[in-house]
């Protein structure tokens, strides 16, 4: 009974989209059940929420759990399959899928997730094809190539959202670097694009907007979402460049392994130019933000998979220094008080359903204790952060509590819990 008790709670803290809670709820579930007759399900559910937690490591190994105890049940294999696909191990995530078919034909999560697999393999086939045929000096097909690019709605979007970035790239180079617009154009421009961009990708993905409870609790769980009013709120003020590099870098992922799929079915990606801008620049920068030894020797899909999962937490890093700032702007004559209020608004709905951003006021917090227990450190300094971070404490349980509870309805999950 107590089980099932932390197991309910693990399913209303996921679907407020509070995920370290729901772990915490399911760890905990496992911890007095781990030999009962559910305990298939609670390795599942964790499963679910240590991917949400960009985790797919930990996901994998709950799935493996929940399939070794009920390998008869289809979810197992369909946690397996999303877990391997978040590591980028396309085809032992196609084995899982197929797998978990075997038991029931008409699921329709692992029917998905079988199409989403099955259409990354056909572009790293085409990919190593194309190259391939360039080592025999036979240019790749015209008819592979547009099937890359318009050879579904998904493709075609896909396209589109790739010349929106490159648009983007654009202009956040020459915000840096005026030469076509003013520094101040090319900043609107930048988050109009994205703007454009992550409403287009809201529309793709949910369908048209519809007035219903369960569509909007789906949209607000988007993380796409967030950035997008992030974006307009920094659209109406005067130019922040640190405002810009959270939505760069995030769009810079999808963009350059696009980029790189592209090239794939051109036959470049091993060209030379390719191969030594890859090596000489494109390493070396995003070993600056994997702190991983071993990045630079991984495959290529073995570093965008790492990319994936890093990236939202540095952008999360990012977008609390972006408020800290703005606080330390109120010192200064050109200070914004109309910008700090709505930004850190903001900052306040993203906190109750982004992990990563809870991670980063974890981060900051402990920082901050570091600092002002510091022996030569004033102790009036530790008593006001106490203070404060106390009332912002109180201020975000209260929030969070009126989310999860079962009377207010919740936010709806995006994946299946039991």
């Amino acid at each position: 009974m107590a089980a099932e008790q932390a197991k309910d709670r693990g399913n209303r803290a996921f679907s407020a989209g509070l995920y370290t809670d729901a772990v915490a709820c399911f760890s905990e579930a496992l911890a007095i059940g781990s030999g009962g007759s559910n305990a298939h399900v609670f390795y599942s559910n964790r499963s679910a929420a240590q991917l949400k937690l960009y985790k797919a490591e930990e996901a994998l190994k709950d799935a493996d759990q929940c399939i070794s105890l009920k390998p008869d049940w289809p979810k197992g294999y369909s946690r397996r399959g999303s877990a391997l696909y978040a590591l980028g191990h396309y085809t032992d995530a196609y084995r899982a899928y197929k797998d978990g078919l075997s038991y029931e034909a008409s699921n329709e999560g692992l029917l998905e997730g079988l199409r989403s697999v099955e259409a990354k393999l056909s572009t790293q086939r085409a990919g190593t094809s194309y190259g391939a045929s360039t080592s025999t000096s036979s240019p790749p097909s015209a008819a592979n190539l547009q099937s890359f690019l318009l050879g579904s709605k998904k493709n075609m979007f896909q396209l589109y959202q790739f010349v929106l970035r490159s648009l983007l790239l654009l202009c956040f180079v020459n915000f840096w670097i005026p030469v076509l617009l003013s520094s101040y154009g090319a900043y609107a421009n930048f988050f109009k694009l994205a703007m454009i961009n992550h409403a287009s990708y809201l529309a793709f993905t949910h369908g048209v907007p519809r007035w219903s409870a369960v569509y909007a609790q789906r949209l607000m769980l988007d993380p796409a979402v967030q950035v997008f009013f992030f974006c307009v709120v920094f659209w109406f003020s005067d130019p922040h460049g640190m405002a810009m590099i959270p939505v760069f870098l995030l769009e810079m992922v999808h963009y350059f392994a696009y980029l790189h799929s592209l090239l794939q079915v051109l036959g470049l990606a091993d060209s030379t130019v390719v191969t030594f801008v890859t090596s000489k620049v494109l390493v070396p920068l995003t070993s600056v933000i994997i702190t991983d030894p071993s990045f630079s020797t991984l495959a290529t899909r073995a570093k965008w998979a790492k990319l994936y999962t890093r990236m939202p937490q540095v952008a999360a890093n990012i977008d609390v220094a972006i408020g800290i700032a703005l606080l330390l702007e109120m010192l200064l004559p050109s200070r914004n008080f109309l910008l700090l209020v709505l930004y850190w608004q903001v900052l306040r709905i993203r906190y109750m359903i982004s992990p990563q951003l809870q991670e980063a006021f974890r981060a900051l917090h402990g920082t901050i204790l570091t600092l002002v227990n510091h022996p030569r450190c004033p102790a009036v300094f530790s008593v006001v952060y106490g203070k404060i971070h106390a009332f912002a404490v109180k201020m975000s349980d209260a929030a969070q509590q009126q989310q999860a509870s079962p009377g207010a309805g919740g936010l709806a999950s995006r994946c299946s819990i039991m």
